[in-house]
Order: structure tokens, then sequence, then C-alpha cells
């Protein structure tokens, strides 16, 4: 079985009503995309390239940015019960994901209701909370929530709003600030405490965590210097003490293989956080030739950095159905 851990949605209902509610130039592109809605042109898709399972997670994390509550929770009812209408529909080549741009009292509620009344699995969050970081109080009873009902949690990179305007020039918000914004997270997350606190708490990296496989060891590295930096008061340590090292929580993340044609990069990531932490994912529809080049370079790029079959399968679906309990 082949499962993509990290595929993009955006059912025709939740874009027209993002129109209606809250239109933004981030929102405007979304129905040029067929393959983000039509499940039947997914579905073939699907068939041609030997993929047996999606897991849809909501595209386009900059449209909440900004976004009043009041406007926010209907939007997500919607969201929510369009994609859950997609996956009823599929129920063997789809699993739903949830998702929470901000957290309070009603979103929580409203990501318990995805969960068991929709049949949605996990929720997505964002790698910062409008500029605020990942681990900020607000995220924390979402953690708690899914730690106690076994739901994993997709990261997905979000755009910083106080990051330098001229990023966004030749795209390397996305290209270069993503990885760094989810390899901060990825770091904010271990650094924390929240594993520690949940320690069957499981986080779904996008982009192959990021920046994190490559300076893991800087990380690692760095750890040793904290308590030396802070003596000349040259940091602001968190002050969790860590029962383990930094290292071993950074290795319990999950990372998908949405890296394009990078068979060393995906050595790389394969290396750091073992074969058991790394799913097939593709970030699909997102890119060149309507959404459909992407997924093609990746199974290309696993097949030339994993030789070995057994490890390959592992890849491309025994993490995720081991994740997911498929």
């Amino acid at each position: 079985m082949i499962i993509d851990i990290y595929a993009h949605v955006c059912p025709a209902e939740f874009i027209e009503d993002l129109e209606a509610r809250y239109p933004t130039k981030e929102a405007a592109g979304l129905g040029k995309r067929r393959l983000l809605f039509d499940a039947d042109a997914r579905l073939r898709f699907m068939d041609a390239n030997g993929i047996d399972v999606q897991v849809l997670v909501l595209v386009r994390p900059p449209v909440w940015i900004g976004m009043p509550r009041d406007v926010m929770y209907p939007l997500l009812r919607c969201a929510h019960e369009s994609v859950a209408k997609m996956v009823a529909q599929h129920p063997d080549r789809f699993v739903g994901v949830a998702v929470a741009p901000r957290v309070d009292d009603q979103i929580l509620d409203e990501v318990r209701y995805a969960w068991r009344e929709l049949g949605l699995t996990g929720v997505q969050v964002f790698t910062n909370i409008e500029g605020a970081p990942i681990d900020t109080a607000e995220m924390w009873p979402l953690y708690e929530e899914a730690a106690g009902v076994d739901q994993p949690i997709w990261i997905h990179p979000q755009h910083n709003p106080y990051a330098y305007p001229w990023l966004t020039e030749s795209l390397l918000d996305r290209s270069l600030a993503w990885p760094f914004d989810t390899a901060v997270a990825v770091a904010r997350l271990a650094y924390s405490g929240v594993l520690d606190r949940y320690p069957n708490l499981n986080f779904v990296t996008h982009h192959l965590g990021g920046m994190v496989p490559h300076f893991g060891a800087r990380l690692e590295a760095f750890d040793e210097e904290i308590a030396e930096f802070a003596q000349a008061g040259l940091n602001t340590a968190s002050g969790v003490s860590l029962s383990r090292p930094i290292g071993d929580y950074l290795r319990g993340f999950y990372a998908d293989t949405a890296i394009n044609y990078g068979p060393g990069a995906l050595e790389c990531g394969t290396r750091f956080f073992g074969l058991d932490h790394v799913a097939f994912g593709t970030d699909f529809p997102m890119g060149t030739d309507g959404g459909t080049r992407w997924t093609g370079q990746i199974l290309t790029a696993i097949t030339e950095a994993v030789p070995d079959q057994a490890q390959r399968q592992q890849i491309l679906g025994d993490t995720a159905a081991a994740l997911l309990g498929l």
C-alpha cells in the first residue's frame, strides 16, 4: 500500500464560503487549481501513480492570517464538513485532517466535532500563530486534547507576519522561509517540554522536517552551550528542564518526503529521523503542471535514495499505516 501522508485539498464548498466571508489574494487562486476540489480527477491521478490513499490536509495556511474569530468559526465548520464529505464518498481512498489556525474553547470544540462526529483524523496546526511561537500557551489545550485521544498533529509552515517583507520576492518566503520556520517550530516544541508532558503525542512535519535533519547536529551542539550562554547573560533560555538530550526529541517527529527531486536530502532525512519516522508525502497538487509534477519527482527521489525494496515500502506506506492505524 502507498499512502500519501501530506496531500492538500480545498473542497469547492469551502472555496465558495471563503470567497464570501473573507476574500484575500491568497484565496483568489484556489478555484483555479482543479485537483484541489475535483475528487474524480484526483482519484484518476492517484490510480495512474499507484497511490492507494491520500491524507487530505487543507491547503494554503496564509488565508487564515488576520481573520477575525467570528469569521473563522463558521469557515472551520465548512472546511471540516466539506472535507468529511469528500472522505465519506471515498472512505477507502481518503483520510481527512481537521485544522486549527488558532486555539480557543470554541475552536477546540470544533476540532472535537471534526473527530467525533465527522470522523476526521488529527489536526493541522501552523509553525507560528500569527507571529507567536507554536508552543505559546494558547496551543497547549489542543496538545493535551490530541494526546488524550491519540490524534496526530500535522505541522504546516505559515507566513510569519514579522518576517522581512522582501522574503516574498521570488517566492523565497515559501521555498526557504517555510523550511526554516518548520525547523524553529520543531525545536520550540522540543524545548517547551510538551513531549515530556505528553510523550505519546505525534507530530507530522512537512518538507522532511525543514532544516532539522540538515542542522540537527548543530542543534545538539548548541544544546550543550545553553548553560554557558545563560551564565554569561547572552541568551533567553526557556527554563524548561528536559529529561533527555534534545536530539532524542527531534528524532521523535515524523517527516514527510515533500522535497521535490532531492535524493540527497531524502537520504539525509532518513538517516536523521529513521525509516520508521519518514513517510511518503507529496504536497499534491501544488507546483507546476497543474500540481502533478512534484509527485513523480518525489517517487523518483525515493527510488534513487532508497534502493532496498523493504525500506522503500516502509517510507511509501508502512510508516503512515502504523501512525494512522490503517
